[in-house]
């Protein structure tokens, strides 16, 4: 070999040498603590639940009246004197107000067919409640007497005037009006005769 063969060997020998040695430094300490825990998955989504759903506001209003309407007769079960005469008048005074509130809502739902379906039962209370005053005796025993007859004849008089009757016109004001389309005559109609 030539000299000029031994340093190109030499030189490629050397060259290879340091190219190795570009590389990323090896660690020379050892990790000697505990080995990392096992990765622990992501936990999964909660699945979503549809919404429960919302009562119809109409319904809700409606059903509340009923239940106002049913107590009101139970109410003068409980007057006994003066002290309970007071507390019965006051929660009268609340359902008038409730009455009121509801006839202000029930204004404002907009209407849905098939909400007639809550006309009949609020009829049927109306109609059981006036009947009331003569098959209750509790409400026969307090308006017949004649101290507490009249607070409690002003309390009804409130109580249907200020809310039933207000509650009974949005209600039925709130059903779907039949055309006034004029129905077909029964005679048939002539045509002049051809000559």
């Amino acid at each position: 070999m030539t000299i000029f063969q031994v340093l190109v060997v030499w030189f490629w020998i050397t060259a290879l040498a340091m190219m190795s040695g570009c590389g990323n430094p090896t660690p020379t300490t050892k990790n000697t603590g505990p080995p990392a825990p096992p990765a622990v998955p992501a936990p999964e989504p909660e699945p979503t639940l549809p919404p429960k759903p919302q009562p119809d506001p109409y319904e809700t209003a409606m059903s509340e009246v009923g239940t106002i309407v049913k107590r009101y007769g139970a109410v003068y079960a409980s007057v006994r004197d003066d002290a309970t005469a007071e507390k019965a008048i006051e929660e009268i005074g609340r359902m008038t107000a409730r009455l009121r509130a509801l006839t202000e809502m029930i204004g404002k739902i907009p209407y849905k067919s098939g909400q007639e379906k809550y006309l009949l039962p609020l009829q049927t209370e109306l109609i059981n409640l006036q009947t009331a005053q003569l098959s209750n005796p509790d409400m026969q025993r307090v308006l017949g007497d004649p101290e507490l007859g009249l607070k409690f004849i002003a309390a009804h008089q409130s109580f249907v005037t200020e809310g039933l009757l207000p509650l009974g016109q949005a209600v039925t004001g709130r059903q779907p009006s039949v055309s006034e389309e004029p129905a077909p005559s029964a005679t048939p109609q002539r045509t002049p005769a051809t000559k």
